[in-house]
């Protein structure tokens, strides 16, 4: 069993995805990563982060629809 905090990044970036995931992994966290917001949000309902980097400028489901969504949680 992993005993790391997870965390959930979620942006259409992958470069910075993938920085915030060497970034935090080397910080002792465990990162899960989500591309847009419909994937994010499926993460959120399967396994709960204690915590969600959102980036707010997506397209389809922008970030703050997407924090809404989170916040009915």
């Amino acid at each position: 069993m992993n005993d790391r905090p997870r965390l959930l990044v979620v942006d259409d970036d992958e470069d910075i995805r993938a920085l915030l995931r060497e970034l935090l992994g080397r910080a002792g966290y465990e990162v899960d990563e989500a591309s847009d917001c419909r994937t994010a949000l499926r993460r959120l309902y399967e396994r709960p982060p204690v915590l969600v980097i959102l980036d707010v400028t997506m397209l389809e489901l922008d970030g703050y629809q997407t924090l809404e969504r989170i916040s009915d949680l």
